[in-house]
């Protein structure tokens, strides 16, 4: 579901039956906001089995067109639980739940690394950054890339993936995407830097920078402790498509 102005706490539609479809969920089920660049929103509820049970996720993203040097933001949180026979999980409730719970970053302190993802046309992959200690990570290729691009996560250890590969940068970009696990109160984050610049702007640093300013706040206290204060009686709940950006969101390749 789509509307025309920026959903908030106290406006969030629920779902009809012209909305959805209503399935049997036999994976995880999911419902998510989005507030997007333009000053719409977003409401979608789905099953999907690659998210965890009982977490929050939140991610924001700055991307900028190469070719017309639009830059855009996005910001999401979603919430991810176990189905049951009998009730449902992914509510309009829970979901009130997780963005009380959350603080994202503001525009002025994700507009600090616009400097990073600035297109340019001085570019030479053989400078990018190029380390791995990723189970799978795409090789680079210096004769057809035109883009730095590196992943880390962040949980136990820390997860690197920092290449130039082949294909067409259509967009730069930065996302910062952070699960946080209700369980055990634990959290994983992921930042993906794409850039094009002449030298190695996927540097481990300018990621760690994004960290430190760009971390999203949630509050377990806050999510548990509110949940008794707004829970009503449930309505029917269905379930749509569900899409939370893959490693190449924004690289067309």
């Amino acid at each position: 579901m789509v509307f025309n102005y920026s959903i908030t706490f106290d406006n969030i539609p629920s779902p009809t039956r012209d909305d959805c479809e209503l399935v049997t969920a036999e994976n995880g089920c999911s419902v998510r906001v989005g507030w997007l660049n333009d000053g719409t929103s977003e409401v979608y509820y789905d099953t999907d089995p690659d998210l965890p049970f009982d977490s929050v996720v939140a991610k924001t993203e700055r991307k900028v067109t190469t070719w017309s040097g639009e830059y855009v933001t996005n910001r999401f949180i979603a919430y991810n639980c176990k189905p049951s026979n009998t009730t449902p999980c992914n509510t309009v409730d829970n979901l009130k739940l997780a963005i009380i719970s959350t603080v994202l970053p503001t525009d002025e302190q994700i507009q600090k690394f616009d400097s990073l993802i600035v297109p340019t046309t001085e570019f030479y992959g053989g400078l990018c950054l190029q380390v791995s200690n990723m189970t799978y990570c795409p090789n680079t290729n210096i004769l057809s890339c035109q883009q730095c691009i590196s992943i880390i996560q962040y949980s136990e250890q820390t997860d690197i993936c920092a290449m130039c590969p082949p294909g067409k940068a259509v967009t730069n970009f930065f996302d910062y995407y952070t699960t946080y696990f209700l369980n055990n109160q634990t959290q994983l984050d992921r930042i993906t830097l794409a850039c094009r610049k002449y030298g190695p702007c996927n540097s481990i640093e300018n990621i760690g920078r994004i960290k430190n300013t760009l971390i999203t706040k949630f509050d377990f206290d806050k999510f548990f402790r509110s949940t008794t204060s707004i829970t009503k009686p449930t309505m029917i709940i269905f379930f749509m498509m569900l899409t939370i950006g893959l490693l190449y969101a924004d690289y067309v390749q």
